[in-house]
Order: structure tokens, then C-alpha cells, then sequence
């Protein structure tokens, strides 16, 4: 019996190690990353009830060990020796993942999963956020929390374990043992296996984030990714058909012209996170956006659009190709896919159009090149093709005064009309150096107010040429900051909440346009006022027509989606697959089935591209 003791005394011995690194820091994730105070009571149920992924992940890594000690039944192993390796891969997995999902937290509003490797192929843009001293920060923490973990793991495996003579028994009670570390894999004996909803169990998200442990986030997500046949399939098709049918109308028809011609050149420049929350007109800080206030007494302002996703590379494609947002899925980084998308540009050059589109950072990034190209812009200009001292003034690539600057010369040496130049800024972005300093006790806030300004100097250098007569300039973010004002949540109905601005002199008369609608609709709203086609935009509606009679608006994020109409506000969460949270009350989760029919139905769509 001593030869059975001592293998089950090791193993348990290593699950319990492991099971000694997560639940901590687990806690440690959950104290750097709160944005508001909580009680010992709320870490001691993070921590009871995040322990179901902490055991599965401690079974998957404690796999190798039991095979091992099945192993050793026949042979003399040195486990000293054997496991060194495999406890320095452990350890440097554990360590690398928790010490990324703290960090990443505070930017994506989400746990570490597979979405990451998006990034990883272009590090210095996935890394232009943050300073370099922040960077070294994080290499230097996560080395030494994985020294400390593999000195755990290496302490608890310092065992010989000797052949014994009784096979048999001690056979059985490893096989036990297995599948006593299957259920725990599985999460029991029931129909439903372990998955991230498992582990909810508040009405805060933050507090359901954090009892999730993220290497089970990434191991799961990665089984998940891409799985076009099984993914999001809530309804049948008769059904599915039944709940989509009038959600997006197509119809070119207008109730309002909003334009005084149907052909001007056009400007249209998304400005990088610049959500209604910091703008004062839209009822956001005081002080930060004058221009753009001002900007929004002189033209058309769209007071209730929401934004569609919650990134740069999503929020781009959903204003440029009216196309829908996914709550793992980057369609721009899929070149097979998004080149067959329609877009604002292709519409555009199919009317004679010549179109532009200009960034200060690096084109190549989330695939974006590709994309534009594809999708009908004819001329990209980018970081290199400015300057090396000015391609060094962000660390993103030439902050904003500078671009701006470069849309002004670009616009008024166009020689060939009409013609339409997109602008994507990039200043108001982490980590919020700018050459400016109007809000010195508000980095981030001074960061936006910069480029209000720099938005400003273009309209009035503008409006002073003779261009301006016959441009429509269209300004709206490409999403929403995440965790600010005051470090907000992002569970508030109007968080994603954004400005449409239409402003220059092919703009008729000012105008507020309470609409409830979505960035994805600009592109048919556009269409249809300039008497073009919408045909091609499936999921962008021309909100001016007599067609749109259900205003509502749609946003995904990281596996969760929300649905906001007149009736109020719905926020499905994808991995409790339920409701979070509905406002008011809606017992028969008429939002959530619209918001289910929603990604069902795009989704099939995007998975037949």
C-alpha cells in the first residue's frame, strides 16, 4: 500500500501546487484591474466560484504527471530530472498568461483569449499602447512569477518513484484517479461541460471576469475559433427567417434631403475613440470637444447612433462597408473574406469617384491594406510615406497636426473631381502623448481635446477655400473608449453610444436627427441622399426611409452582444448564453431574440463569403 500512497501523494501533491497559483492570482487580477471598491466577501466568491476552470486547467497540466506515475509502475523514473522541462513550460505558461490578462484587461475589457494572436503578427503596433518601460515592467514580472512557480512545481515533484509491487491495485487507483482528473476537466458528470459562463455569477461582469481563469479563456476560445457550422445556431431556418425578417430594410427612397447635391467630394475621417461620452453637445465632459460642438450646431448631428464593435479594425469596416461586427471574429484580418465585402468606396467609384485614404501608422496592421484595396480605394498614403522625424512623433506614427496637414494638401491639390479622401486618425489613443497641453490634469481627455483641435484648424482652413462649397465632411469615431469617463464599465446602455457629424458646404441646412441607428447604417444612409444604390449593404440601412420603421442599434463585443430599441436595452452574454442584463424587464426576450437572429443570420452570411 506505501507504493500507492506515495504516487497518489504526488500527484496530489503537484494539482494542489497549481491549484496554489491560480486562485491567488486569480484575487491579484481582481485587485489591480477593480475600477470600484469591493468587500472581502466579493474576492471570496471570485474565488469559490472561479474554482471549477482553476481545476480543469490544474487537470489538463496535471495530465503528463499521472501518465508518468502509470509509467513508473515498471520502471524506476527520476521525476526530478524528467519534469524539470515540463515544469519550466508550465510555469512560463501560467505566469506569461495571467501577467498578459492583467495587463490587457484595463485596454480590451475582456479575458485573455485567442482573439490575442490577431495582434501578434505586427508586435510593434499591438504594443504601441504602452511605453517601453511598461513592457519591460511586465517581462520583468512575468519571469519572476514564473521562477516562483516553477520552484513550486519543481519542490513538489522532488520524488522518486519506485516500481511497486503491487501493479495491479496501484494501476486501478491511477486510473481512478484519471478519471476523477477527467471530471474535473469535463466539470462533471452532467450534459454540460465546463465553459467560461460556468463561472458567472454576479450581475457585475467585472466580477465574473475575474473568476475566470484565463488560460482555460485562451485553451477554449481556440477550440471555438472559426467554427462557422456549429457557431451561434439559435433558431431553426423558418424561424430564424421569421424573427430577422424587417430588421434591415433596403431601400434608397428618403423622407429628408439632407444634401444640397448629390455629387459632392467627400471627406470622411474617423476619429479614433472619440465617443459620445467625451463629447459636450452629446452630453459628455464639459470643455473637451469644442470644435467639434461647434461643428455640430453648423450641420447635421445624429444624436443616437450607436457604434458596432468595440475595436480600430472593426468599427473601420462596419462604417466603410456597412457590414455587421462579430463578438470573436475580425473580418478585415480575413483577406478571403473582406475583400468580397461592398463598401462606401466601391459604391463611390462606380460613380466616378476617385478614392483616397490616408493614416499616419502602420497601413499593414489587422490586414487593413489589403482590405481598402480590395474594397475600391484607389490611393493609400501612410507612415512611410512621411517623414522619419515625423514618422516618430506617436508611437502609433505621426500624431495628428501632421495628417491633418497632409488631408488639407491632399484634398486641395484634386485635380479630377469628385473625389473622396478617407482619414483615420490615431493621437487620441494610448498612450495619450500628444503636443499638446490644454488639460494637463487629464491625459486622456487632453489626448482627444488635441485632436478636437487639429479637427478644428481643418474645418476653418477649409471652410476658407474654394472647396468647401461643394464638400461633405463626414465625421464619426471608429468606437468608443473603453473603461472611461471614471473608468466605466462597459455594461451602460450608453457606453457605445457616437456622433455622426455631416458638416461642409454641400450640407443644406443644420439639423438633429434623434434616429436610434447604427455606424454600419452611414453607408446606405449616404448612398441613398446622393441618389445611389444600397442594394449591395445588407446590413446597413438608409435610415431616412420610409422603410425604417424599427429603430434600433446592435453591438458586439468579446463573445456578448446588446440590443438597444425604444422598448429599452438587452445585453446577451455568449458564454453564460442567457441574458445579463434587460432594461427594462423582458420576459419573453423579444430584444435577445432579435439581437440571437442578428448574429445568426451575419454570421451565416460572413461563413458564406
Amino acid at each position: 500500500m506505501e507504493n500507492i500512497k506515495e504516487k497518489l501523494l504526488y500527484l496530489l501533491r503537484y494539482y494542489a501546487a497549481l491549484l496554489l497559483c491560480f486562485v491567488p492570482l486569480r484575487l491579484l487580477f481582481m485587485a489591480v484591474n477593480s475600477v470600484e471598491s469591493y468587500t472581502a466577501t466579493d474576492y471570496a466568491q471570485v474565488a469559490v466560484n472561479g474554482l471549477p476552470l482553476d481545476i480543469a486547467v490544474a487537470g489538463y497540466m496535471t495530465i503528463l504527471p499521472l501518465l508518468l506515475a502509470i509509467v513508473g509502475l515498471f520502471v524506476y523514473i527520476p521525476l526530478r530530472k524528467l519534469l524539470i522541462v515540463y515544469n519550466l513550460f508550465v510555469a512560463a505558461a501560467v505566469s506569461s498568461a495571467f501577467i498578459a490578462d492583467m495587463s490587457l484587461y484595463p485596454f480590451w475589457e475582456f479575458k485573455l483569449d485567442a482573439s490575442f494572436l490577431i495582434y501578434i503578427d505586427s508586435p510593434s503596433n499591438a504594443f504601441a499602447s504602452v511605453s517601453t518601460g511598461y513592457i519591460i515592467m511586465r517581462i520583468i514580472m512575468t519571469l519572476l512569477l514564473a521562477a516562483a512557480i516553477f520552484t513550486l512545481l519543481h519542490k513538489a515533484t522532488s520524488i522518486g518513484l519506485r516500481p511497486g509491487k503491487r501493479r495491479a491495485l496501484t494501476m486501478l487507483a491511477l486510473i481512478v484517479t484519471g478519471g476523477i482528473l477527467f471530471l474535473g476537466i469535463r466539470g462533471g458528470v452532467g450534459e454540460s461541460t465546463n465553459n467560461i459562463g460556468k463561472v458567472y455569477y454576479s450581475d457585475k461582469q467585472f466580477l465574473n471576469h475575474s473568476a475566470v481563469n484565463p488560460l482555460f479563456s485562451f485553451i477554449y476560445s481556440m477550440g471555438k475559433r472559426e467554427d462557422y457550422k456549429e457557431a451561434y445556431n439559435f433558431f431553426g431556418a423558418e424561424e430564424l427567417a421569421a424573427r430577422f425578417e424587417g430588421l434591415y430594410p433596403i431601400d434608397a427612397a428618403i423622407t429628408d434631403t439632407l444634401l444640397s447635391t448629390t455629387r459632392p467630394n467627400i471627406i470622411t475621417i474617423i476619429l479614433e475613440g472619440m465617443g459620445s461620452p467625451l463629447i459636450e453637445s452629446m452630453g459628455g465632459i464639459k470643455g473637451v470637444t469644442p470644435n467639434f460642438d461647434r461643428l455640430a450646431e453648423e450641420g447635421v448631428i445624429f444624436t443616437n447612433c450607436y457604434a458596432n464593435s468595440y475595436r480600430t479594425d472593426r468599427g473601420v469596416l462596419c462604417t466603410l462597408s456597412g457590414y455587421a461586427s462579430f463578438p470573436k471574429t475580425s473580418v478585415m484580418k480575413s483577406p478571403v473574406k473582406s475583400r468580397s465585402l461592398p463598401s462606401l468606396a466601391q459604391s463611390l467609384g462606380k460613380a466616378g469617384y476617385h478614392n483616397a485614404f490616408l493614416y499616419g501608422g502602420d497601413i499593414n496592421f489587422t490586414n487593413m491594406k489589403s482590405y481598402l484595396y480590395s474594397t475600391g480605394y484607389n490611393e493609400l498614403v501612410a507612415d512611410k510615406d512621411f517623414t522619419s522625424e515625423q514618422q516618430e512623433t506617436h508611437l502609433w506614427g505621426v500624431t495628428d497636426h501632421i495628417t491633418f496637414d497632409s488631408l488639407y494638401t491632399m484634398v486641395h491639390n484634386r485635380s479630377q473631381e469628385p473625389w473622396h479622401v478617407t482619414f483615420l486618425t490615431l493621437a487620441s489613443h494610448e498612450p495619450w502623448t500628444v503636443p499638446y497641453n490644454r488639460l494637463p490634469d487629464d491625459l486622456i481627455a487632453n489626448s482627444f481635446a488635441y485632436t478636437d483641435s487639429c479637427l478644428g484648424g481643418f474645418i476653418d482652413r477649409l471652410k476658407a477655400s474654394d472647396l468647401w462649397s461643394s464638400t461633405l465632411v463626414i465625421c464619426l469615431p471608429d468606437h468608443t473608449l473603453a473603461r472611461y469617463p471614471e473608468r466605466t464599465e462597459g455594461d451602460d446602455a450608453q457606453r457605445n453610444r457616437i456622433p455622426v457629424l455631416l458638416t461642409g458646404g454641400a450640407v443644406k441646412a443644420p439639423k438633429r436627427v434623434e434616429t436610434i441607428c447604427n455606424q454600419s447604417d452611414l453607408v446606405a444612409t449616404i448612398l441613398a441622399q446622393m441618389s445611389l444604390p444600397t442594394d449591395d449593404f445588407q446590413f446597413s440601412r438608409n435610415i431616412l426611409s420610409p422603410s425604417y420603421r424599427y429603430p434600433f442599434a446592435y453591438h458586439t463585443f468579446n463573445n456578448g452582444m446588446s440590443l438597444i430599441d425604444s422598448t429599452g436595452y438587452t445585453l446577451y452574454d455568449l458564454d453564460a448564453n442567457a441574458p445579463r442584463i434587460e432594461t427594462p424587464a423582458d420576459p419573453h426576450h423579444i430584444r435577445a431574440n432579435k439581437a440571437k437572429a442578428i448574429l445568426q443570420t451575419t454570421y451565416d452570411n460572413y461563413s458564406k463569403r
